[in-house]
This record gives structure tokens, sequence and C-alpha cells, in this order.
């Protein structure tokens, strides 16, 4: 839409947009510094910049386009802000992005520390168990090491049994064969008689 002519005043609120200065004190400052012409004075209220904005409003009333102005900002206002949605929109969505991917690798590390500590429990029960198996082994080695010895003590004592059982028989038949001797002799000497003389 074409844009008539204006006034300073009039130039001046369209160029600030959306129509949010609007004689504001911040509008008229603007104003005031748009103006070469103004001299520098310190900071006491000066009277000139609200006779200037009276004026840019009498201006704007006055002005056979003051219509078509206002219903400009108006419609600069409503892009604003179908742009502001728009924008407040697409931070949502990023912040739902954001969110979910933080999900995601909550997840993800969730998921990895699972199978992390799976893993690690599996290799202690493995250990445990060739551990444990490794200590039956030695109990078993162990065990017929001492049948072994048993055994073996066993038969070294049925041989010195037995060896003692020998000796003894050896003996009672020698002392048998000694008192039959024995007997044999003195039934000899009982015979005997010496020749008379």
């Amino acid at each position: 839409m074409a844009v008539p002519k204006l006034g300073s005043a009039m130039r001046f609120l369209m160029a600030g947009g959306a129509g949010a200065v609007l004689l504001s004190p911040a509008g008229v400052a603007l104003a005031d510094k748009a103006d070469p012409k103004k001299k520098e004075q310190g900071p006491l209220f000066d009277p000139e910049a609200l006779e200037r904005g009276a004026k840019a409003l009498r201006e704007i009333n006055s002005s056979p386009h003051a219509k078509q102005v206002i219903q400009l900002t108006r419609e600069q206002e409503v892009t604003k802000q179908q742009e502001l949605k728009v924008e407040e929109a697409k931070y949502g969505a990023q912040a739902a992005a954001a969110a979910q991917e933080q999900e995601r690798v909550r997840w993800e590390a969730q998921s990895k520390y699972a199978q992390e500590e799976a893993q690690r429990k599996a290799q202690l029960a493995q250990y445990n168990d060739e551990l444990a198996r490794k200590r039956q082994a030695h109990e078993h080695e162990l065990q017929r090491q001492r049948n072994a010895e048993l055994v073996q003590l066993q038969a070294e004592t049925a041989a010195r049994q037995e060896a003692e059982r020998l000796r003894i028989e050896q003996q009672i038949q020698a002392e048998r064969r000694a008192a039959e001797q024995y007997k044999l002799w003195r039934l000899r000497r009982v015979d005997w008689q010496p020749p008379f003389l």
C-alpha cells in the first residue's frame, strides 16, 4: 500500500514501527535526537519536547492519511505479533527436541550402564565359578593324596604285621623243634645205660 507524503512527525512514527512509540516519552526523545537544531542542554525537563510531541499529534490528527498510518501501524503490530508467535513456536519445538535428545542420551547412558553391569556380573560369576572349580579340584587332589598315603600306610602296616606274624611263627616252629630235640635227647639219655664194667 502506498504511503502518502507525511510530515516529519508521521515519518518518524512510521520509521519506529509497530506504533509502540506513538508520542511516548521515549518516542519524543528519539525525535529530539533526530533534530539537528536541538541545543545541548542539561538533564532538566525540556518543555520543547512536549510541545513537539503535541504538535506531531495535531499533525497526525489533522492529516487525511491518519487512519491509513494507524491502520498500517496496526498491521505492522499484528505482523510482529505473528512473527513472535512463530519464533516462540520455533523455540518451543527446539526446546522439545533438546529435551527429547537429552532423554535419548540419558536412556542410552542407562542402557550402556546396564549392559556393562550385566557384563561385569557375568564376568564375576564366571570368575567365581572357575575359582570354585579350582578349589574343588585342589580338594580332590588333596583327598586323593591322603587316600594314597592311607593305602600306603595300610599296606606298610599289613606288611609289618605279616612279617611279625612270620617271625613269631618261625620262632614258635624253632621252639617246637628245639623242644622236640630236647625231648628226644632226654629220651635217649633215659634209655641209654652205660655198660657194666
